[in-house]
C-alpha cells in the first residue's frame, strides 16, 4: 500500500449536472513527485482539494483517500493542518494577514507553537528560500509572484509531510519560475517531502516528476514516469493531441517533427536530437537587425511616465516610454515586482502618474478613458454577482442597454468565447481557464478599442492559449489595441507584433518577437534554445517543428 492512496474516488459539487472527479484510483509513495496534468477544468484542482480535509468542496463522493493507513476524513484536524500543506492557485486568496512576518507566524500560533521556535523556523525558511528583502513588508506591497513565495513559506514552516500545489508558478516570471521549481526539487529530494503539483506549463517541471498522472474530463486516463510516457504517447487508445500540445518542446518537436528513437524531454535532450539529425546546418551568429518599424497612428502613449504609490516611497515606473499602435498586439514580459502591472493600471486609470503625459488615441487618458478595458490578474474580482449572466446583464443594465440588447450582446460574446455553457455558474465555481474566458467576455460587452490583460493565461492550458491567440489575434484585426503583460513566453512569441522587456521599472529592450527572443538568453523560449544551434530565428515550437518536416529527418 502506498503512503497515499486515492480509491475509486469520484465526486460532483453540490449543485453539479455531472461528477468532477469520475472513479480516480492512485497509489502514492512517500517521498515521490507528481505532477498532475489536463485541461481546464479536467479536476486537477478538485483532486488536490479532496486531499486537504479543511478545503474540501460541498458535494457527493464516493470512495476513500487513505493516508499513512489512516482514512482521510478520520485525521485528526492538529495531523491533517500541519502534516499536508497547500498553496493555492491564487495567492491572493491564501494570504490572511498584513505583514510578511505575521503571515508567516499566522499558522504557528494558531497551533500554539512557542514563540521561540516560531522565531527559529522562519528564520529558517526565511533563508532556505532567499526572501529575506521581504520580511518588513506589507503583503499588499508584495508582486503576484513574491505572494506566492510567501504563501510556499508560510506552508512550509509548519514542517509538512506532503505539498500540495494548484499551478502555483502561473505568476512568476520564467526566471523565478525554474527557481521555484529548483526549491520543490530540493524539498522533495533533500527533506523527503511528498509532492502533488497541478500545472498546465510543463516545461520547467516535466523532467523532475517521478510520475506525470493526465486527467481528462475527471477521469484518469494515463499515469507513468515521463520518459515512459513521452515514448507511448502514440501508441495510446486515448486521443492525446490536446494533451501533447501542453508537453515541453523537445517531445512536441520529437513526436510532430517526425522523428524515431528516444523521446528527449529537456531542452539539452532536444538541442543534441537536432544536432544528431542535422549536423551540417550553419545558423548566422548574430541577429540581423532587419527593417525598421513603420509607425501607424498610437493607440497608447506614455512620455517619461513616472509613478510611486506612497509620497516618500520608491518609484514604480520610472520615466516610461511606451507607444503601442492601433491594432497592435504588444506583450511585455519582465521579472516579478519590475512595474508591468502597475504600467497597465495606469494606462487603465486606476493609477495616476505624478509625472509624464498619457494618451489614448491622440486624445488626453481622462478623455478617452471609456474606450479602455482591464482585465486584471485575478479575473474572478471582476464579478460580484451569483452567476456570469446575471453579472453581464447588470454590467449592461448600468451601461443602458434593454433587456432585448443585453440578451444579443451576451449571447454573441458568448458564442464567440465558447462559454455559454457556465453562464449560469458562480465565478468562483469556474475553472482558471473558463474564468479567463468569462473576464474577458465581461470587457467585451462595451466594445472597448483598447484591451489591457494582466496574465490573460493564467489557468489556462496551451490548447485553450492556442484559441485564445486566434481570438486576440481577430480583435486586433478588427482594430483592438492589445496590450498584453504575460510571463507566458511562448504565448507573447506566438501572439504579438512586437515584445518589450521591463526591467527596473523601465521599459528596456522592444523588439518583434522573432528578434526579441532570438536576443535573448534567459527571457527567450525552450524551442528558440533548442533550435538555436541548428536552425536561425525559430521561436517558437511550431516553427522548429515546421523546419525539421521541411528538412527531411535522416538520422546521421
Amino acid at each position: 500500500m502506498g503512503y497515499l492512496e486515492i480509491k475509486n474516488l469520484t465526486f460532483q459539487y453540490a449543485g453539479g449536472h455531472k461528477p468532477v472527479l469520475d472513479d480516480i484510483s492512485l497509489s502514492i509513495e512517500k517521498g515521490a513527485f507528481l505532477l498532475i496534468c489536463g485541461a481546464s477544468g479536467s479536476g486537477k484542482s478538485t483532486l488536490l482539494k479532496m486531499l486537504k480535509p479543511q478545503i474540501t468542496p460541498a458535494g457527493t463522493q464516493s470512495g476513500e483517500v487513505i493516508f499513512a493507513n489512516e482514512k482521510m476524513a478520520a485525521l485528526p484536524e492538529f495531523f491533517s493542518t500541519s502534516k499536508i500543506g497547500y498553496v493555492m492557485q491564487n495567492p491572493e486568496n491564501q494570504i490572511v494577514t498584513d505583514n510578511v512576518w505575521h503571515e508567516l507566524a499566522f499558522g504557528l500560533e494558531n497551533m500554539g507553537v512557542p514563540a521561540f521556535e516560531i522565531k527559529s523556523r522562519i528564520a529558517e525558511m526565511v533563508h532556505f528560500l532567499g526572501i529575506q528583502e521581504l520580511m518588513e513588508q506589507n503583503t499588499s506591497d508584495l508582486s503576484g509572484g513574491q505572494k506566492q513565495l510567501l504563501n510556499l513559506a508560510a506552508v512550509l514552516v509548519m514542517q509538512p509531510e506532503v505539498l500540495l500545489l494548484d499551478e502555483p508558478m502561473t505568476q512568476l516570471d520564467p526566471i523565478a519560475s525554474q527557481n521555484f521549481v529548483d526549491i520543490l526539487v530540493r524539498l522533495n529530494r533533500e527533506m523527503g517531502i511528498t509532492i502533488l503539483l497541478a500545472e498546465h506549463s510543463l516545461e520547467a517541471v516535466f523532467a523532475f516528476a517521478d510520475q506525470v498522472v493526465v486527467l481528462e474530463e475527471g477521469g484518469l486516463i494515463l499515469a507513468d514516469a515521463p520518459v515512459q510516457l513521452s515514448n507511448k504517447i502514440k501508441t495510446q487508445n486515448v486521443d492525446l493531441k490536446r494533451f501533447i500540445l501542453s508537453l515541453p518542446s523537445a517531445v512536441r518537436i520529437y513526436h510532430e517533427g517526425g522523428f524515431q528513437g528516444m523521446c528527449p524531454i529537456t531542452v539539452v535532450e532536444g538541442k543534441r536530437l537536432l544536432a544528431r539529425y542535422f549536423p551540417n546546418q550553419f545558423p548566422a551568429s548574430m541577429v540581423e537587425q532587419g527593417t525598421p518599424h513603420k509607425r501607424k497612428s498610437l493607440g497608447i502613449q506614455l512620455k517619461n511616465g513616472w509613478f510611486r504609490y506612497e509620497k516618500n516611497g520608491k518609484d514604480i515606473l520610472a520615466g516610461v516610454d511606451l507607444a503601442v499602435e492601433e491594432g497592435e498586439i504588444f506583450s511585455l514580459v519582465g521579472g516579478n515586482g519590475t512595474g508591468k502591472t502597475t504600467l497597465l493600471k495606469v494606462i487603465a486609470g486606476i493609477q495616476q502618474c505624478y509625472r509624464g503625459k498619457l494618451r489614448v488615441f491622440d486624445q488626453p487618458a481622462k478623455k478617452n478613458q471609456h474606450v479602455v478595458g482591464y482585465l486584471p490578474q485575478e479575473p474572478q474580482m471582476m464579478f460580484s454577482k451569483e452567476s456570469i449572466l446575471e453579472d453581464y446583464r447588470a454590467y449592461l443594465a448600468g451601461k443602458g442597454l434593454n433587456v432585448k440588447e443585453q440578451t444579443e450582446r451576451i449571447d454573441t460574446i458568448t458564442s464567440w468565447l465558447d462559454i455559454k455553457e457556465v453562464l449560469n455558474q458562480h465565478p468562483l465555481d469556474l475553472s482558471g481557464g473558463e474564468c479567463q474566458r468569462a473576464a474577458l467576455g465581461k470587457l467585451l460587452l462595451t466594445d472597448p478599442k483598447v484591451l489591457l490583460l494582466d496574465e490573460p493565461t493564467k489557468g489556462i492550458d496551451n490548447y485553450g492559449k492556442k484559441q485564445m491567440i486566434e481570438r486576440l489575434k481577430k480583435l486586433a484585426e478588427h482594430g483592438k489595441t492589445i496590450l498584453v503583460v504575460t510571463h507566458d513566453l511562448d504565448f507573447a512569441a506566438e501572439l504579438s507584433d512586437r515584445c518589450g522587456l521591463f526591467f527596473q521599472n523601465n521599459l528596456l529592450t522592444i523588439a518583434e518577437p522573432t528578434l526579441f527572443f532570438s536576443n535573448h538568453t534567459f527571457y527567450t523560449t525552450a524551442a528558440s534554445r533548442i533550435s538555436r544551434d541548428t536552425f536561425f530565428q525559430l521561436v517558437t515550437t511550431e516553427q522548429v517543428i515546421e523546419a525539421c518536416r521541411k528538412k527531411g529527418v535522416n538520422p546521421i
